[in-house]
């Protein structure tokens, strides 16, 4: 059973979440060619009105932002994303950003049903089911 399989049985909820990653998982890093199957998923999910939020490890800063906005409108996601949530500058511990930035999520009254990333950081605590994309190369 394949994701979209899986999410057609499962009744949907308002307030359902699914939270994504971006580079290797949305997208590759140096090229921002989109990986497919992941985009794919995400789309359906946009579709049939399920809320999801994009977490990166990216720094925020005015730059990054708009940056990081075009290389997801580039590869067809244009701000249906309920949350977009970059690291702050602060922050280099990735895997505790990670897990406070889902649990803030999940505070206004989220219910997470699965997180998708490339590193352990981006699944866990907070994140209902976690899914780990594999690199391609």
């Amino acid at each position: 059973m394949n994701l979209i399989e899986f999410f057609e049985k499962i009744p949907k909820k308002t307030n359902d979440i699914v939270f994504f990653d971006i580079d290797e998982t949305l997208l590759e890093p140096y090229t921002n060619e989109p990986i497919v199957s992941v985009l794919e998923f995400y789309k359906y999910l946009v579709k049939h009105g399920y809320n999801t939020a994009i977490i990166t490890a990216r720094f925020q800063n005015e730059f990054n932002y708009k940056c990081t906005v075009s290389d997801l409108e580039s590869i067809g996601i244009k701000k249906d994303y309920k949350f977009l949530v970059l690291r702050p500058l602060e922050e280099y511990n990735i895997k505790e950003y990670k897990k406070m930035a889902r649990k803030k999520i999940v505070e206004q009254g989220f219910n997470p049903l699965m997180s998708i990333g490339d590193m352990n950081w981006d699944i866990g605590e907070y994140g209902g089911i976690g899914i780990i994309v594999l690199s391609n190369n």
